[in-house]
C-alpha cells in the first residue's frame, strides 16, 4: 500500500517531490555506540512503532571521539531480516506484533561547539524519508506474508547528547557519543 504524494514546493525553493505520507509526529532514538534504533512514527492514517533493529549506519555514533566543528546527522537504517518488532496501526487495522522490513534515511548537519562542560548537545534540523514494510508476527521476515508497505517523509529537530572525553587535552577537548533523538516536529530552529 505504497502511495506517491503530490509535489510540494518550498517557499523560494525549486520543486521538491516527496514520496509517501507526511509524518505528523514521532521520534527515532539511538543510544550508545552500538545501539540500534527505536522509533514511533505517526502519520494521518498510521502509527509505526518498533525496536530491536541492528545499529545501521548512524553517523552521530561515529563520534568516539570527535571534536568541535561540523557534525553530521546523516543516518541510514535498513532491515533485510528485520528492522525491529512492534505494534502498528495502518488505515484502521491494528497489528499487535509486526516484523518490519524497509529503510529509513535521515539527513542533516549541525555544529558541535565546546560548551566547556562535562557534556555537550548538538541541535540541528533534519529530514527523514523511507518506507517500512510490515510482516505478520515477530522475529525475522523470512517467508512471512506482507501486511502493508508505508512510504513516508518528514522533518524535525535532532538532539545529539555527547559526553566529555576526560582523556583529551583541555586545549583540544574531545567528546563521545551518548545518544541521538530525531524528533518529528514542525518547530524550526532560529
Amino acid at each position: 500500500m505504497s502511495t506517491v504524494g503530490a509535489s510540494h514546493p518550498a517557499p523560494h525553493a525549486p520543486h521538491v517531490k516527496h514520496v509517501g505520507h507526511e509524518l505528523t509526529a514521532g521520534w527515532l532514538r539511538v543510544e550508545g555506540v552500538n545501539g540500534g534504533p527505536r522509533f514511533q512514527l505517526f502519520g494521518n492514517h498510521f502509527l509505526l512503532a518498533g525496536s530491536g533493529a541492528d545499529a545501521g549506519n548512524c553517523q552521530p555514533q561515529q563520534c568516539h571521539p570527535c571534536k568541535k566543528g561540523n557534525f553530521s546527522l546523516e543516518s541510514t537504517f535498513g532491515g533485510s531480516t528485520t528492522f525491529g518488532v512492534g505494534p502498528s496501526i495502518v488505515n484502521g487495522h491494528h497489528y499487535t506484533a509486526i516484523s518490519y522490513g524497509g529503510t529509513i534515511r535521515l539527513h542533516g548537519h549541525g555544529q558541535l561547539t565546546d560548551s566547556m562542560g562535562p557534556n555537550d548537545v548538538v541541535l540541528a534540523a533534519f529530514t527523514i524519508e523511507g518506507n517500512l514494510v510490515g510482516f505478520d508476527g515477530p522475529d525475522d521476515i523470512t517467508d512471512k506474508p506482507q501486511l502493508f508497505d508505508v512510504a513516508f517523509h518528514g522533518k524535525g529537530i535532532a538532539v545529539v547528547e555527547l559526553d566529555f572525553d576526560p582523556s583529551s587535552a583541555p586545549s583540544d577537548r574531545l567528546y563521545n557519543f551518548r545518544s541521538v533523538s530525531y524528533d518529528i516536529t514542525s518547530f524550526t530552529l532560529p
